[in-house]
């Protein structure tokens, strides 16, 4: 038996040919194929080249799909079904969001609370059958503790900084050094034009955590209010369903390490199983696919 899983998500979109037994036999990535940002045709267009770029010329039992974008409203998720049934209309596949992918690969369908914070924030869980959210109303609005929400913060210290309203530090270094910025005004320039201002900013995030491995104050204390927003989608998410213990989390925030798990922990009760997950997004999706292929 072999599944395509994939997760496309705001940011990136991944591709892996799994075996029956959970081994990944090739992967590709490709840049985001949210069908709001590009499209549902070209979208579609993508996760057909991507899928036979895969295949080749091997048979493939089924495909599953984790598609950003494929939420609550009707309209989308039927014009993404519409796009995706026009260039596969021969083959064995299902469609999910890529939340339920990330779901699936955290929790293993038990019970427990998964926290996602990578472009954007939420926490999802899961008890005895029902889900229940809290977070997730986008970058405009909320996502705190996202990496958008990071990157917004480095933002703000560095105009600071730049400006003399605050001491220049290693956060300061870090952004003129990474971005190559002869001038702070150039920092301007360089969002408003750039193709993907949310991704360019969330990019920030990654140079936070440099800065904090440099000790720098500022940086550390983003991290911490990162934590302490995310630990309150967990505390919300635990009114509504006391009896959770197990904590999983996912999403390149996380990738941070102890600058945003430590103090996560302090935020939260001590009895609490709070880890990483330990597959990505992906898995959930082959397990989807799996589970699809077992039940015919």
């Amino acid at each position: 038996m072999k599944i395509i899983a994939i997760d496309a998500g705001g940011t990136k979109a991944r591709f892996a040919l799994y075996d029956e037994n959970g081994i990944i036999l090739k992967s590709i990535e490709h840049p985001s194929l949210h069908p709001l940002q590009i499209g549902y045709t070209k979208m579609a267009q993508a996760l057909r080249y991507g899928v036979d770029t895969l295949c080749e010329n091997e048979r493939v039992d089924f495909i599953s799909f984790g598609l950003a974008g494929y939420g609550m409203n009707p309209k989308i998720r039927k014009s993404i079904e519409n796009a995706i049934k026009r260039q596969f209309p021969n083959e064995k596949y299902s469609i999910q969001s890529d939340v339920d992918c990330a779901l699936m690969s955290a929790l293993k369908g038990n019970d427990g609370i998964m926290v996602i914070a990578g472009t954007g924030s939420i926490a999802l869980s899961q008890f005895q059958g029902v889900r229940s959210r809290v977070g997730g109303w986008g970058y405009w609005i909320g996502d705190e503790g996202s990496a958008f929400w990071i990157g917004k913060q480095v933002l703000s210290v560095f105009s600071k900084m730049a400006d003399g309203r605050l001491k220049k530090s290693a956060l300061y270094d870090c952004v003129m050094d990474s971005l190559v910025l002869s001038d702070e005004s150039e920092l301007i320039k360089i969002l408003s034009e750039h193709k993907r201002p949310k991704e360019a900013i969330a990019s920030l995030a990654r140079i936070c955590f440099v800065a904090s491995t440099k000790d720098d104050k500022h940086a550390i204390k983003i991290f911490k209010d990162a934590a302490y927003e995310l630990s309150q989608l967990i505390e919300v998410s635990l009114k509504k369903n006391p009896e959770l213990k197990t904590v999983r989390l996912s999403g390149g925030v996380f990738e941070s390490g102890d600058v945003i798990l430590k103090p996560l922990r302090a935020f939260l009760p001590s009895d609490l199983d709070i880890q990483p997950i330990s597959q990505p997004p992906l898995y959930g999706a082959y397990l989807i696919g799996k589970l699809k292929v077992e039940q015919v």
